[in-house]
């Protein structure tokens, strides 16, 4: 559970308003199945992409919050998830 524990601290500091880098995404590791699995997933590629837009979302104001909200509704559904597997 640690290592969903860092996605989530990583999705909350960008939630936060923090910048993050590639290499802060790449250095993330978890292991989960099933649908946690799959949401872990597509959190690591939205974070992904979100630092890979960095310069555009600075430009952006719009996209930088389309992008936030994005890793808001992913978190949801990552703690979503972690609570029904530690039932």
């Amino acid at each position: 559970m640690r290592d969903v524990k860092d996605v989530i601290g990583v999705i909350m500091r960008v939630l936060d308003g923090a910048e993050i880098s590639q290499d802060d995404v790449l250095d993330l590791e978890f292991e989960a199945e099933g649908e946690l699995l799959a949401a872990l997933n597509e959190a690591y590629i939205k974070l992904l992409e979100f630092a890979h837009d960095r310069e555009q979302r600075l430009r952006d104001r719009h996209l930088d919050e389309r992008e936030r909200a994005t890793l808001r509704h992913v978190l949801d559904e990552i703690v979503r998830l972690s609570d029904v597997e530690s039932k």
